[in-house]
């Protein structure tokens, strides 16, 4: 029988596997349809810079947490540690960052019909691009005191805080660091929250006018739009629900400290799921 260890280790490593996979196959179909110079919509590309980010995360989360699992012990250095945590806490910031565009678009897109609402989808389709780079450089930006705390794994086996648990050690983050973070969290999950009401909202409003014309053969599902809001809306809430049973952990797991040490991995775990899950929700739009 495998140890215990192992087995944690070749979970974090078929999950990681799975999603890289699945991650590439939906980047390199998107990628493809934009170097063919197909037309495609603002919500694609999206879904392409979705999928980007979601590789990164398996690249400097999965990988390393699962060649630790599997016994690679200290195999980081100073520089290693600080790449790899810059580039994970990257891809987690773009990753509910690029959610929260995606929501708010979408909640704008699918009430297009009022004038209103049209000019201001009009103007968010022209700002669209400056949206994207926005958010990679906000991120790129907002991590910036990572690298300057990551250093290597310690010797000693006193550890002082979960970070020290994995393969690194950290010292004291700033609390500006600390405040724009949260800041830019709440943010963007409220923003979530709301636009996806709203189009929830609008989804139940598009049926009951459909029921009405009972002579169309117009479905609810049918309609493009609201096709694309459904998957929107189930990949929301798949993110919600990973992210605030990770935040959870990770926050049981700061105020216990080593007492429950082994909730760390099932942190990681749970914050590999959605990265895992959503391309799966994507693929049938293809």
């Amino acid at each position: 029988m495998l140890p215990k260890i192992n087995c944690l280790g070749i979970v974090f490593l078929s999950v990681t596997i799975v999603g890289t996979i699945a991650n590439f196959f939906l980047f390199t179909s998107y990628l493809l349809n934009i170097l063919t110079g197909h037309k495609i919509s603002s919500l694609a590309v999206i879904f392409t810079q979705l999928t980007l980010v979601n590789a990164i995360m398996f690249i400097s989360k999965g990988v390393p947490q699962a060649l630790q699992a599997l016994g690679w012990n200290n195999f980081l250095d100073d520089v290693g540690c600080k790449i790899v945590f810059y580039f994970r806490k990257v891809s987690e910031g773009l990753s509910i960052s690029l959610t929260c565009l995606l929501c708010t678009f979408q909640a704008i897109t699918i009430n297009s019909i009022n004038s209103r609402w049209a000019e201001l989808k009009l103007r968010l389709t022209l700002h669209i691009t400056p949206s994207y780079f926005f958010c990679w450089g906000l991120n790129l930006l907002i991590e910036i005191p990572i690298p300057l705390s990551a250093r290597g794994p310690r010797r000693s086996s006193n550890f002082t805080n979960a970070f020290d648990h994995v393969f690194c050690t950290s010292e004291h983050m700033m609390g500006i660091y600390l405040i724009m973070t949260t800041f830019r969290n709440v943010l963007c999950l409220g923003i979530m929250v709301l636009a996806s009401g709203y189009m929830v909202l609008l989804l139940q409003k598009h049926h009951k006018h459909v029921q009405k014309i009972r002579s169309t053969k117009l479905s609810p599902r049918s309609h493009p739009e609201v096709r694309a809001t459904q998957t929107i809306l189930l990949l929301m809430s798949t993110f919600v629900t990973f992210y605030a049973l990770t935040s959870i952990f990770t926050l049981l797991l700061s105020y216990f400290n080593q007492k429950y040490h082994w909730m760390l991995p099932i942190a990681i775990f749970l914050s590999l799921c959605y990265p895992t899950i959503s391309p799966f929700l994507l693929i049938p739009r293809r």
